[in-house]
């Protein structure tokens, strides 16, 4: 999509002739192409109806399987909106994209959720609302670009019309707040209607409503030049103008940057991540409430427990995939390095065990990648320069309660007996051995490597062994890139992949990264 876009972009500003032209008088809408006298030269409608053709076949494959986030009731307008944190998320299932009459007709649909807060008459909901969620318009692509802010845009203008229905598909419980609001309840109750039912009807109402005001407003599609990030919200923005997000920007081309609200029992869910994006890197703050936990599943894994829940059976406790991240303490950034995964993922959000109080958090993720994948428009920045050595320090691992092929570590049924070894890929030699710690699936080690490895010997290469009488079995590997050597101190979270007859995650292991000059 990135790609895509980009190419759109360009063939859009080439549409307008040799030179883009700035309007300053029209800073606040999106200005319109020169004149042409058509012919080869071609005018602004064929450009956007030339547009909408390309574009229209590739809509469903990029949506599909998407999670779209849902403000809250507090928002901003806007590129300050890009700022809000989503409170629900909306999982594409059902798409529909096709050209009609010049127009750029489009159909979404599927299940989410959101959290909904009202209270009218002296009843209260406070409430995860399950929801199924159709909505379709037509509309018009228009482009334009800002030489001074080196900006290009593309604006999606919905025609007046759109169509939008929530369904709430979940029990919808409207609580009395006082004595009068009780009494009200029962008397509704012997007319035939329960308060739940009119809560229901009221959330149905407004939740098509709202949704079809907000998609009403259309989209914004921008391409920064300088920082080649391609970015897409809800809205018509200026041109010229990005939306602005949780993270500022710095230069540097993230995959993700979102602030969400979750609430205890509840998930959010980011992404997906390509399986090709390498290795990644996740900035995660915790802004309120006790703690997050963050865990990376297979989008697949996710997807069929989501099934479960939408399809009226009670699924299990999400324990697929690992924990990445914990984040107890406010406004503490942290840093985490994930190895790469062999199929598209998604980050899942909820609070951590215990905790009263709903939390909220902002994420970015890079890709060590990500410029590479970006369109050569510009030359890359130079790079900072690398430390010569790091010292390292191995925390701890976690493994899963069972191999990739389903049996217990232990013959006998007992835990695994876990211990570490670091070595050089580039020297092949052994670095570094933990002791073992025996019978623990979470084994702490907290022991920092006695001296400071030489940039020379990455990458490393980690593996966790299993010990045993009979002869030590590798649980599973990882790898530390060079990569760390050009930040700061980091926390390190990578999976640990089994390699054989069956391959998967098999655990998680976390280091400590110290660059030394």
């Amino acid at each position: 999509m990135h790609r895509t876009v980009s190419a759109l972009l360009v063939l859009a500003l080439a549409g307008c002739g040799d030179e883009v032209r700035y309007d300053d008088s029209a800073r606040g809408a999106p200005a319109d192409c020169p004149p042409t006298a058509g012919g080869e030269q071609g005018t602004p409608d064929e450009l956007s109806e030339l547009m909408a053709e390309v574009i229209a076949p590739r809509i469903c494959e990029r949506v599909l399987g998407t999670f779209v986030g849902l403000p809250g009731e507090e928002t901003h307008d806007g590129a300050a909106g890009g700022r809000d944190p989503s409170v629900g998320r909306w999982w594409i299932r059902r798409c529909e994209s096709r050209v009609s009459d010049g127009q750029l007709f489009v159909s979404f649909g599927g299940p989410g959720w959101t959290w909904l807060d009202r209270e009218s008459m002296g009843f209260r909901v406070r409430q995860y609302l399950r929801m199924d969620a159709q909505a379709a318009f037509s509309a018009s692509l228009h482009i334009g670009y800002d030489r001074r802010a080196r900006v290009a845009s593309v604006w999606l203008r919905p025609q007046p019309g759109v169509r939008a229905v929530v369904e709430p598909t979940g029990l919808v419980r409207a609580e009395a707040t006082g004595v009068f609001s009780a009494m009200l309840g029962g008397l509704l109750g012997l007319a035939g209607e329960s308060p739940d039912a009119r809560a229901r009807t009221q959330a149905a109402q407004e939740g098509s409503q709202r949704l079809a005001a907000q998609l009403q407003t259309g989209f914004s599609v921008t391409f920064a030049l300088e920082t080649e990030q391609l970015d897409f919200m809800l809205g018509q923005l200026p041109r010229g103008a990005v939306p602005e997000r949780p993270w500022e920007h710095d230069g540097r081309p993230w995959l993700i940057n979102e602030r969400s609200g979750v609430w205890p029992g509840g998930v959010d869910v980011i992404g997906p991540l390509p399986a090709d994006a390498g290795q990644l890197t996740l900035e995660v703050e915790l802004e309120e409430g006790q703690g997050a936990q963050i865990r990376r599943v297979c989008a697949d894994a996710l997807h069929a427990w989501l099934d479960a829940a939408w399809g009226g059976r009670q699924p299990a406790p999400l324990s697929a995939g690992a924990v990445v991240a914990t984040v107890t303490t406010r406004r503490a950034p942290e840093t985490h390095h994930l190895s790469a995964l062999e199929c598209p993922a998604l980050l899942v959000v909820s609070t951590t065990d215990g905790a009263g109080t709903p939390a909220q958090a902002r994420y970015r993720v890079r890709s060590s990648s990500a410029r590479e994948n970006a369109p050569p428009l510009l030359s890359s920045p130079a790079p900072s320069e690398p430390a010569r050595a790091a010292r390292l320090q191995i925390r701890s691992v976690l493994i899963n309660p069972r191999d990739p092929a389903g049996r217990a570590w232990d013959t006998v049924g007992g835990e695994p007996d876990p211990y570490v070894v670091i070595s050089s890929v580039r020297e092949g030699r052994e670095i570094h051995r933990t002791p073992t710690i025996q019978d623990r699936r979470e084994a702490r080690f907290d022991q920092w490597l006695p001296s400071p490895v030489l940039a020379a010997s990455f990458p490393l290469r980690v593996v966790v062994y299993d010990e045993d009488v009979g002869g030590d079995e590798v649980i599973g590997a990882t790898q530390i890139d060079p990569s760390v050597l050009a930040g700061g101190d980091v926390e390190l979270t990578l999976d640990l992949v089994s390699r054989g007859e069956r391959t998967g995650q098999t655990g998680i292991l976390r280091l400590r990264v110290q660059p030394q000059p």
